[in-house]
């Protein structure tokens, strides 16, 4: 019998059977092999025929339907060839990218991690952390229009939040998980945008450009957080919290949408403690008050010398009883008797500081009824400042630029009786716009080596307007922690936190607005410091403080402000005519300061 020869099962691809099991007779596949599905039965003989090549669908059809296509060497099973299909080619440990992600070019990439570090997140909108990106990039947008909005038609608002120590660290914390996160987003940006598998060199300089990025995004962030953490902390240790004694004794006044709505004038009083290593205890040698029109920020300084006696105290008052005919200590050295003592001698003298109001700091409560009452006048807060921090203020603000009239002594003390004193160290020299650093400028308004308490007085009114011209917002934010620390450790107050955002709005209409001031000079204008004659006193104050009508004759030539500011209201003249000996009708006109501190040499 003859036996049918039949052609060996086999599809010719360079696989054997081994490898590669055929599909069942009659199956799905069986038309690769020519068969339709009735068996070998109809073919003659039975032989079956050789299957048909397909070469189009090869690669495909085993590659994507073994997955092992590949021998242990890494050559292709078929071909014995190092072909590898792109997407066998993945990196293990990189996941398989997609679209746009995967044709990106690593200058792409790199764009749109600037990007998201110039907006936050943005880069991230064509990635798989297209939310996480948008999110952000939200958050952003809508804090910046906040703010914007807020600055503009909510400034109450806006400064009522900057101003509260709550919110202040609330931010803080905020900021710098925000930081946080834009710096994980511009990371982010970088690795899911550039080329897969990336080169050396890309990931070299993408690397180098993320750190750059992230360290420019994240040290703002730190640097506003920790600034507001200062703040804070500066709020709590120098402004009255109604907790503390004497804080539910603050004045109040105004509403929620107006706080100086009952109070046309401000009156704050400002006190310059003197405590360095020549002086017993601590002397209040500049004595100011401040008295600020709430509408318009017109402010008058009204300067006692720091040697007037016998101030008076409010009539029916504890105080009154204690000194019926004003401050005296019968006994005492003079020097005892003078203004600059009574901050310390409030707590020396029986039963003074029992007297008075719950308060942190007694001898400025003191002060502030002594200098009202005999001014005329209600004072509302008080601010100190001690003299030797004031060195570390105007150091902070990259000190502060003034006229310098004459020769000005740094260091020196004038002899007293037995005490010879001693001569100053240099002399500041004469010259306009002079930029002094904080330990010349302290001496330029402090110095009375061969001058007097009244120059003295004049060049301390011309240090503070040169500092309310001369800061502004920049210099603030440059030597900000510099300037929190000083305020921290050398400026004292009764300010209440509740009054932050409406002060900080006066602040700058002050800024902008004329500044005037009324010395009391022993000898001139009916002023005696032995024996002050207060009505006459008080009615100088309330004339210099009453809105003036019409600008009134000029006694005198007036020099332009070197600072340009907007026109005074009511122009004012200078006392260079001014009498030195008591005259019947005292003066009520104020000074302008930019006259009195514009530069006028003296021969």
């Amino acid at each position: 019998m003859r036996e049918a020869r039949v052609a060996p099962y086999s599809f010719d691809y360079g696989l054997d059977a081994g490898r590669f099991d055929a599909p069942a007779r009659g199956g799905s596949d069986d038309r690769w092999h020519g068969d339709d599905g009735r068996g070998d039965r109809h073919r003659p003989g039975g032989v079956r025929r050789p299957p048909r090549r397909t070469p189009e669908r090869r690669p495909v059809v085993l590659l994507g339907t073994i997955g092992a296509a590949r021998q242990h060497d890494g050559t292709d099973a078929m071909t014995g060839s190092d072909y590898t299909p792109q997407h066998v080619a993945q990196s293990p440990e990189t996941p398989p990218l997609q679209g746009a992600e995967r044709r990106r070019s690593f200058g792409t990439a790199s764009a749109l991690t600037v990007v998201s570090a110039v907006i936050p997140g943005l880069g991230l909108a064509g990635t798989r952390w297209r939310v996480f990106g948008l999110a952000l990039t939200a958050v952003a947008v809508a804090v910046a229009v906040l703010a914007g909005v807020g600055s503009v038609f909510a400034r109450g608002w806006a400064l009522s939040v900057v101003a509260n120590p709550t919110w202040l660290m609330v931010m803080a914390v905020a900021l710098a998980v925000f930081g946080l996160l834009w710096a994980v987003a511009v990371t982010a940006t970088q690795v899911l945008t550039r080329p897969h598998p990336a080169r050396a060199w890309q990931r070299v300089v993408g690397a180098v450009l993320v750190a750059v990025l992230t360290f420019a995004v994240a040290m703002p962030s730190a640097f506003g957080a920790r600034s507001l953490v200062e703040t804070s902390s500066l709020l709590r240790a120098v402004f009255q919290d109604p907790d503390d004694p004497g804080g539910a004794n603050a004045p109040s006044f105004g509403n929620g949408s107006d706080p100086w709505a009952n109070k046309p004038r401000l009156n704050v009083l400002i006190l310059g403690a003197d405590s360095g290593d020549d002086r017993t205890g601590t002397r209040t040698d500049t004595v100011m008050l401040a008295s600020i029109d709430t509408k318009t920020g017109d402010t008058v300084l009204l300067g006692l010398p720091r040697q007037t006696e016998r101030l008076i105290f409010p009539a029916g008052s504890a105080l009154a009883k204690i000194w019926p005919d004003g401050y005296h200590l019968p006994g005492e050295p003079d020097g005892e008797q003078q203004l600059n003592a009574m901050y310390q001698n409030v707590i020396r003298y029986p039963g003074a500081a029992a007297s008075l109001p719950p308060s942190k700091d007694p001898g400025a409560t003191m002060l502030k009824m002594a200098v009202g009452t005999s001014l005329g006048v209600d004072i509302d807060y008080y601010v100190m400042a001690n003299l030797e921090g004031f060195v570390e203020i105007v150091d902070a603000l990259g000190g502060v630029t003034v006229n310098v009239n004459k020769p000005l002594p740094v260091g020196g003390k004038n002899p007293n009786g037995a005490d010879p004193g001693f001569p100053p160290d240099r002399w500041l020299p004469p010259g306009p716009d002079q930029h002094l650093n904080g330990y010349d400028a302290l001496w330029y308004a402090r110095g009375r080596y061969h001058t007097d308490d009244y120059d003295r007085m004049r060049r301390q009114r011309c240090v503070i307007k040169a500092l309310s011209r001369q800061v502004n917002l920049t210099t603030v934010l440059a030597n900000y922690e510099a300037l929190t620390q000083a305020g921290r450790d050398v400026v004292a107050t009764d300010v209440p936190n509740s009054l932050l955002p409406a002060l900080l709005d006066l602040a700058g209409r002050v800024r902008n607005a004329p500044l005037r001031s009324v010395s009391f000079q022993n000898g001139v204008d009916g002023f005696s410091t032995t024996h002050p004659q207060w009505s006459a006193v008080q009615q100088r104050v309330a004339e210099a403080l009453a809105p003036q009508a019409a600008p009134p004759a000029s006694g005198g030539p007036s020099t332009p402000e070197v600072t340009p500011s907007k026109p005074a209201a009511a122009p004012t003249t200078t006392r260079s005519g001014a009498a030195k000996t008591p005259s019947a009708e005292p003066s009520a006109t104020p000074t302008q300061v930019a006259d009195e501190c514009a530069y006028n040499p003296v021969a």
